[in-house]
């Protein structure tokens, strides 16, 4: 009797941590969704609500103010020199607290981004982010874009 009753308890406890697990998975999915959504429709205000104020992005660019107020600089830059900015997300993935996101970054270059004159080209590149989140909120990003073939798509390159 006593096996039958630790058995069931053993059962009832993965069951609610299940469904917790389970609830937390969907609530980091969603919210790194709004994330990309930001940068898509050239929107700061969702920034706010899923970075902690403390927001670490690794690697920051150049002269990056820390914090949320990073995170709204590159989305002013990249938005101001590829007006037609889309994000798309690709693949989405969790381990645990940290949801890796695979997506497509495009846009027509129309004004000078990183000191590169706009040659009025488009550009598709992908990007790998690591998303770490605390507390319901995203506390460290690390990425990768390819910009190497980005700035090749651009121009940049050519003599």
């Amino acid at each position: 009797m006593l096996a039958i009753a630790a058995g069931l308890l053993t059962v009832q406890g993965q069951t609610m941590f299940s469904s917790a697990h389970a609830a937390d998975r969907n609530t980091y999915k969603k919210t790194v969704t709004l994330w990309y959504q930001a940068f898509d429709k050239n929107d700061p205000k969702p920034l706010d609500k899923v970075l902690s104020e403390t927001w670490v992005d690794i690697p920051p660019a150049p002269n990056q103010p820390p914090g949320p107020a990073g995170a709204k600089q590159i989305l002013t830059e990249l938005t101001t020199a590829f007006p037609d900015l889309k994000i798309a997300i690709r693949d989405v993935l969790q381990d645990g607290n940290k949801v890796i996101v695979r997506s497509e970054i495009s846009g027509t270059h129309k004004q000078t981004l990183m000191s590169f004159p706009a040659k009025n080209r488009k550009m598709t590149i992908q990007a790998i982010d690591i998303h770490e989140f605390k507390d319901g909120k995203i506390v460290r990003t690390w990425h990768t874009e390819d910009w190497l073939t980005g700035l090749h798509q651009l121009g940049v390159f050519e003599k």
